[in-house]
């Protein structure tokens, strides 16, 4: 007698190769505050909490999905799900340590510092009337706009890497 094709068990079914979400977020989201509390310490450099996050997404999701097939893409996946938690954590903890710490005023100083040394550089009428816009409270908003939204960028990048390095290291097979 046949068996119907639902009866026979694939040991990398549909659902073993799908990220469940419902698994994954709590992974991603405790890989991202990790990453952002990485990215307050020297491990900034070169984004290397970034990519410790995203990998560790990989390595919580396995945990609490043992039967997961991760694959690259998947890891890419849970890596970048992790970046963005962690890029909006970093900025609330930035945001905090600037208020607490009181050093929004050293920033603003910096970025000011920067905005004339690039206008001392370049000596283009236009470049500098641009550059004096930076002066201005709406020019130092618009560079910390632009300044979170490269972090964030970068933070999705790196840890969707870091993610894929993961799934790499942990093996492409289901954990038993």
């Amino acid at each position: 007698m046949d068996r119907p094709l639902a009866s026979y068990r694939n040991p990398i079914s549909p659902l073993g190769t799908r990220i469940d979400w419902s698994q994954a977020l709590p992974a991603t989201a405790l890989a991202g505050l990790i990453a952002a509390v990485l990215m307050l310490t020297p491990l900034m450099v070169f984004g290397l909490g970034m990519l410790i996050g995203g990998s560790l997404a990989v390595v919580f999701y396995r945990r609490r999905n043992p039967v997961a097939h991760v694959t690259l893409g998947m890891g890419s996946r849970l890596g970048m799900v992790c970046g963005v938690l962690g890029g909006c954590i970093f900025t609330v903890l930035l945001s905090a340590r600037m208020i607490f710490l009181h050093e929004w005023g050293q920033v603003r100083e910096k970025a000011l510092e920067d905005v004339a040394q690039a206008a001392a550089r370049n000596p283009d009428p236009q470049a500098q009337q641009a550059l004096e816009f930076f002066k201005t409270d709406q020019g130092i908003a618009l560079l910390v706009t632009s300044a979170w939204i490269g972090t964030l960028l970068a933070f999705v990048i790196f840890s969707g890497l870091g993610g894929a390095i993961g799934a790499a290291l942990t093996g492409r097979r289901p954990r038993s």
